[in-house]
């Protein structure tokens, strides 16, 4: 059975996306960054369902060392519309 991979978007500071994406990496299975926009800081961190409470463990420790990690609820809203219009 293939896992179901979930799309999250976040909002990040441009020069903390590669240092982001290395931490991610070197947690094996727990997911990968895609830069959609590298001066707005939009990545979307692609991972498996059942990964993606250590994802958000991850998350929540490089919040602790003061990287600022916010959602981009902007950016699920707009694609919400666009699936309703297809």
């Amino acid at each position: 059975m293939k896992p179901e991979i979930a799309a999250l978007r976040f909002i990040v500071s441009h020069k903390d996306i590669y240092y982001i994406s290395w931490i991610i990496d070197a947690a094996e299975g727990i997911g990968f960054l895609q830069t959609d926009d590298a001066k707005a800081g939009k990545i979307t961190i692609f991972s498996p369902k059942e990964q993606q409470r250590y994802l958000f463990e991850l998350l929540a420790a490089l919040r602790a060392e003061g990287l600022d990690i916010k959602e981009d609820k902007e950016t699920e809203a707009d694609e919400s519309d666009n699936e309703r219009q297809i």
